[in-house]
């Protein structure tokens, strides 16, 4: 994918949240209410969100370790054998 087209497909998905944002806060602002959170605890939750979501992903993806095999369990008549 182009730069051009990894801007645009970041704006397609991150638009829908950005709007929904901003129809919480119009109507936070309508009902005169007060954000439930200070701004920074509420960023510091979604960066936290964000991270625990990278880690387990990268956690599930990660390759399996398993132990290489013994030189004796190798065939004797493989040619790359010791």
């Amino acid at each position: 994918m182009t730069a051009p087209g990894a801007a645009r497909a970041f704006l397609r998905r991150a638009a829908p949240s950005f709007a929904a944002g901003l129809l919480m806060g119009a109507l936070y602002w309508a009902l005169d209410l007060t954000s439930p959170a200070p701004p920074l605890i509420g960023l510091t939750g979604l960066a936290g969100i964000v991270l625990g979501e990278r880690a387990a992903t990268a956690v599930r993806d990660r390759p399996a370790r398993r132990p290489a095999p013994s030189p004796s369990a190798a065939d004797p008549g493989d040619p790359r054998a010791l």
